[in-house]
């Protein structure tokens, strides 16, 4: 079964007994902990060490990010012709790995070191301060670079390993929680789909009737308010036709002097997305491709629902 695989990141000696905690909490969750000083990460001999972590984080689900008093190595990209005090270390780099790649990211920072940072905010200018709880400036930096995001930016402080454990758990079964809702929501939105065909079979049904009754009511212009009814409800089909996701991709692709009209013509006439694009005059290969795609289908499914 799979499980959700959990990165944890941070300076490894000022914070190894929260590191190794922290391992213990997640496999007690069932979850599966990833951590390199445990041989999590297969390592690769024609790369550096760290890139061999930031390619392991893209697997992952989420990542636990521990800031403490150290800023960590530098990462074997990192530039040092400026000076150390400018270097981006493996611990920055592999958070912004998985900012890259939206994995989601709790961030956690040591109580001491988060108060510093105030601390810094208000004296940016002045290098002559020396911290007390961190070794470079460069953490509050990386912190400063966390809060400016404008989401998945989750950021506690703590004392001790209780902290994140708590405060994790909670996190978690709030994510389980929103999971169920949505599957709930697919359910819903799948049941609310039938409801909608089934009123669409009913107004066709109602619109036959509704014609016949006109037709013996106002027998001499029954066909020309027919007629505008209908065109004002083909100029509204059109329109929804139109701004589909999947019409405007193949409207881009299409062959050469087709346009809007002629695609909805093929549109009506087919009852598959093969058939429609066949119908479109789309060359073979495009034909085959949009086939094979299971997003095409469910597309073309939805757009007759809503205009059949």
């Amino acid at each position: 079964m799979a499980k959700p695989r959990i990165f944890v990141s941070s300076t490894y000696y000022d914070l190894k007994h929260i590191r190794n905690s922290l391992e213990a909490f997640i496999d007690a969750m069932g979850y599966e902990s990833v951590l390199y000083e445990e041989g999590d990460i297969p390592f690769h001999h024609d790369s550096p060490l760290d890139v061999s972590c930031y390619e392991e984080i893209k697997s992952c689900h989420i990542l636990v990010l521990i800031i403490g008093g150290r800023y960590g190595s530098p990462a074997s990209e990192a530039d040092l012709g400026s000076g150390l005090e400018f270097y981006n270390s493996v611990t920055k780099k592999e958070y912004e790995t998985a900012r890259k790649n939206d994995i989601p990211i709790y961030v956690f920072i040591e109580k001491n070191v988060h108060s510093e940072y105030h601390t810094f905010k208000k004296n940016r200018k002045n290098e002559s301060i020396e911290y007390a709880h961190v070794d470079n400036v460069n953490i509050f930096k990386l912190i400063d670079d966390i809060y400016t995001q404008n989401r998945n930016n989750l950021i506690r402080d703590f004392e001790k390993f209780d902290d994140l454990s708590t405060w994790l758990k909670d996190q978690w079964a709030g994510l389980f929680a929103d999971l169920l809702s949505e599957k709930k929501r697919d359910k819903d939105l799948e049941d609310l789909s039938v409801q909608v065909a089934g009123l669409k079979d009913l107004s066709s049904v109602l619109k036959n009737y509704t014609e016949s009754i006109m037709e013996k009511l106002q027998p001499k212009n029954f066909e020309q308010i027919i007629t505008s009814s209908n065109k004002v409800l083909k100029s509204r089909y059109m329109k929804l036709f139109e701004n589909h996701e999947m019409i405007k991709y193949c409207l881009d692709r299409s062959p050469k002097g087709m346009g809007i009209v002629e695609l909805y013509e093929a549109f009506e006439s087919s009852n598959s997305v093969k058939e429609f694009l066949k119908l479109a005059g789309f060359d073979a290969d495009f034909v085959e491709e949009m086939s094979k795609l299971e997003r095409a289908h469910h597309n073309f499914e939805e757009l007759k629902r809503e205009i059949a």
